[in-house]
């Protein structure tokens, strides 16, 4: 009897099957070998098909099942980690409307600060415990506004957990953790946010019913089954969004429980019994797994984008070619507690949110190169990464967050003894690495929503503890290291001041004039639209008139030059704003400081050509013949120089 658990990151897929008759994990496969395909149409854009992950899946489940010889029937239930705040959209037949816009997309970043400045900062904390931010709310506001043919279309929204589910069983339901991720949940309320809904003007009936998190939520259809290669009927029992899964998976579900991770970036998840957030907005706090109405369980998740990356930058930049991460660690602990005065801020990923979104950069403190040497490097970004997950944990220690015990994965910077060490003296707690990974803690987690394991605690208790970190190091001399790293952050924090809020202020008032303004110019440039073709037509009349009337009146014919008079020169300002644009445009001051011969029209079809249009179209778009067309094409190409055999469009791709 086994238990199939997924992780579904935007990357890869990763399946675990764990055996539930001996409460041990089986095996654990990734799927595909490279990253998954991810689609950025414009800068600051991230979208995936949800088919992509469906197919991946497809083929974890049979690799998985193959390799470790099990027979479908054997799989008892289905359990489902995934990536958050993903969107997808799908139709009345469930067919999806369009790419789904994932986690690492920032387009719906302004629609979150209006959102959290109109529905009011105090509201969307107390209730929301976030800014509306750029979740799965503000994108669906997003498609709303930009999308209205997508929008109209819609009869479910999702996060990519329920697609899935939905893909499996053919089911359309959602969690509350899920709506939470996707800031649709009012804690206050234990309900939807209707004031969040009619002030993004989305209509509640395109949320699908809630489900438990751990339940039977649909068994397998027909269709499914055959493309998973597993038993038709076989129960999805649990689903969550990868933070509050990957804690699960760590057996994270109380409060003083932390579960925290270090790769490329550092993640730090604690539990509380009450719902909080914190007045800087530096965390978000979604509901965990195992939360109910009447009995809170809400995860506060805090991000650190300098760490791992920190350490890596140290191996392949600093370290003597083939020297490995354990090479590393040996050369570390002979260095002292607070590496002999040197210091690293390790910030330089981009801005931190727990420091106030501030691109700091990473930082090196007072080196000495008669004294200090790359063992001191090594360990100064060691302690450099754990002294800001400290920093960090004491945000949510402010925010009332006890630290009885942090719980980590084995497949990190937490191998690293010193490393551990140094958070734990700290803290003063243990830290515990935990062999198990997000797709093995949805299997388990299956097995209890399937009623095969009586508790999650039961679920729990055939996970491995492969190392346990004690406050070992002198806690004196890391709180002095401690103490020197944050007057070093102090000083650079100074060098880039918060911007003041009156600028702030003044900013949003100009944005807020500036798009009145444009709105203003958009519906009069649409009123003169409207005119001119009034004005067409009225010309039209007068001239079909003026041809059977012998000329007409002579007020009919006053009428009839005025409006054509009135027409050409509209016509010509077109002409003069097209080229005015043209003259500004990098291309063309390319062109001109190397052929300073070439006409605006020649400009302009050059800009035409390396569109790649066809004769036809350059000719409709120009308007003249296509003959026109290539004797316009063969003067360009006499004063460019170009020789028969050389291609006018690969010439302009180098020259431009």
């Amino acid at each position: 009897m086994y238990l199939l658990g997924f992780d579904i990151g935007s990357s890869t897929i990763k399946a675990a099957l764990v055996d539930a008759e001996n409460n041990l994990t089986l095996g654990l496969v990734q799927f595909p070998e490279t990253e998954m395909d991810l689609i950025a149409r414009q800068s600051g854009w991230a979208e995936q098909h949800p088919e992509v992950w469906w197919q991946n899946l497809c083929l974890a489940i049979r690799r998985l099942l193959l390799q470790y010889d099990v027979k479908p029937e054997e799989i008892k239930a289905i359990g489902l980690g995934y990536q958050m705040h993903g969107l997808v959209l799908v139709d009345k037949d469930q067919h999806v409307l369009r790419p789904s816009i994932i986690w690492c997309d920032s387009r719906a970043v302004p629609i979150g600060k209006q959102a959290f400045k109109e529905i009011g900062e105090q509201y969307c904390l107390e209730h929301l415990l976030n800014s509306p931010g750029n979740f799965t709310a503000t994108r669906l506001k997003w498609i709303k506004d930009n999308e209205p043919e997508v929008y109209e279309k819609i009869h479910r929204v999702m996060v990519p957990g329920d697609y899935l589910v939905m893909r499996m069983t053919g089911e359309l339901a959602t969690t509350i953790p899920g709506l939470s991720e996707g800031i649709f949940w009012n804690f206050k309320d234990n309900t939807v946010d209707d004031r969040l809904l009619n002030f993004f003007g989305i209509d509640k009936a395109l949320l699908p019913p809630i489900v438990p998190v751990f339940a039977r939520q649909g068994r397998l259809s027909r269709q499914a089954a055959e493309s998973m290669g597993l038993q038709i009927g076989t129960p999805i029992t649990y689903r969550a969004g990868d933070q509050p899964n990957n804690a699960l998976a760590l057996n994270v579900l109380h409060p003083g429980e932390i579960a925290a991770t270090s790769g490329t970036s550092g993640v730090v998840y604690g539990i509380v019994d009450e719902a909080r957030y914190d007045a800087l907005s530096r965390v978000n706090a979604f509901a965990h797994v195992n939360h109910l109405p009447d009995q809170q369980r809400i995860g506060v998740l805090l991000c650190i984008n300098g760490a791992g990356l920190q350490y890596s930058w140290m191996k392949h930049q600093v370290a003597r070619s083939g020297t490995s991460y354990d090479d590393m660690e040996r050369m570390v602990s002979t260095v002292p507690v607070g590496s002999d005065g040197l210091c690293l801020l390790p910030f330089g990923n981009g801005a931190e949110r727990m420091l106030g979104n501030k691109s700091l950069n990473a930082h090196l403190f007072n080196l000495q190169l008669n004294r200090h040497t790359r063992a001191h490097m090594f360990r100064a970004a060691l302690e450099g990464v754990a002294f800001s997950f400290v920093y960090g944990i004491n945000i949510l220690k402010e925010m009332g967050i006890q630290v009885s015990v942090m719980r980590v994965g084995n497949d990190n910077m937490f191998r690293s003894g010193v490393f551990a060490s140094t958070i734990a003296s700290l803290l003063d707690c243990q830290i515990e690495v935990i062999d198990s990974t997000g797709a093995i803690g949805a299997a388990r987690a299956a097995g209890y929503g399937a009623g095969i394991f009586s508790s999650l605690e039961e679920a729990l208790s055939g996970l491995t503890i492969e190392a346990v970190h004690e406050p070992s190091i002198s806690a004196a001399h890391c709180r002095q290291a401690y103490s020197y790293w944050l007057s070093c952050l102090d000083r650079v924090m100074n060098e880039h001041p918060t911007r003041r809020p009156e600028k702030d202020s003044i900013q949003e008032e100009l944005q807020d004039r500036l798009k009145s303004k444009e709105n203003d110019l958009n519906t009069t440039t649409l009123k003169l639209s409207v005119a001119d073709e009034l004005l067409q037509e009225a010309r039209q009349f007068l001239e079909r008139n003026l041809a059977n009337n012998d000329n007409g009146s002579p007020r009919e014919r006053d009428l009839h030059r005025k409006i054509d008079h009135f027409l050409r020169d509209r016509q010509s300002w077109d002409t003069l704003e097209k080229r005015v644009e043209l003259m500004q445009d990098d291309v063309y001051q390319k062109l001109r400081r190397s052929f300073p011969d070439l006409s605006l029209d020649e400009i302009q079809l050059c800009n035409l050509i390396r569109m790649n249009l066809s004769t036809k179209e350059l000719a409709s778009v120009l308007n003249l013949s296509v003959r026109g067309v290539e004797t316009r094409r063969y003067r360009l190409r006499k004063k460019l120089g170009l020789e028969r055999e050389d291609k006018l469009t690969v010439f302009l791709e180098e020259v431009l």
